[in-house]
């Protein structure tokens, strides 16, 4: 197994961002009580990216998420992107600094496969259930994280539309978030799909099950 160079030494010659202006992090906590679920979870851009006018430092961001209790972390961005971001251990600090971490990439702007969607959530909602403090993140918080809150909170509650939804994660997140006409159709289609497909699952089930 190969060895994790300490996160101080993963900022690069900056000495973990000492010394030059760091883009603030923020993790924006989406209260799911809205849903009648008690807990909240986490949302926010990457850890430690140094992309553009970004500049944050690995070893502050990841303290602030352990500073906030966080278990549980979900990345939905791909091998590629971590590396354009520089940030490309970033998963094995994740696991050396403790968390539990679920890596379930797709492509920046696009939606996931249902099947994926689908997958993902089941898994956030175990951690949820289990009382484990979550965060999603992809690069930049809004378009493929807040995609997926805005489908967990319609899988939590049948009366919650995909306009609140979208309405509850800007308010949050701001206006950005749900960004690209893919993701808004994949929302606004979710409910009657993830139907669709749960019932199929069932009915293979029960076809397994009366061989």
């Amino acid at each position: 197994m190969t060895p994790v160079a300490p996160v101080w030494l993963l900022d690069g010659k900056s000495g973990g961002g000492r010394g030059e202006h760091l883009t603030p992090f923020h993790i924006s906590w989406l209260p799911l009580s809205i849903v009648d679920c008690s807990q909240f979870l986490g949302i926010c851009a990457l850890p430690g990216c140094k992309y553009k006018d970004i500049r944050r430092s690995l070893q502050r961001d990841v303290e602030e998420l352990q500073s906030q209790a966080v278990q549980d972390v979900f990345v939905f961005c791909t091998r590629g992107e971590l590396n354009k971001y520089r940030v490309p251990s970033l998963l094995e600090v994740y696991q050396q600094r403790g968390f539990t971490v679920h890596h379930m990439p797709f492509a920046d702007g696009d939606a996931p496969e249902l099947e994926q969607c689908c997958q993902i959530l089941e898994e956030l909602q175990v951690s949820l259930e289990n009382n484990r403090r979550t965060v999603i993140h992809c690069y930049g918080g809004l378009g493929r994280s807040a995609l997926i809150a805005a489908c967990l909170l319609l899988r939590f509650s049948l009366t919650m539309t995909p306009n609140k939804a979208i309405e509850i994660l800007r308010e949050h997140r701001g206006g950005g978030a749900i960004q690209t006409v893919k993701q808004y159709n994949f929302l606004h289609e979710f409910r009657e799909r993830y139907k669709a497909y749960q019932e199929s699952r069932e009915a293979s089930t029960e076809r397994c099950v009366s061989r």
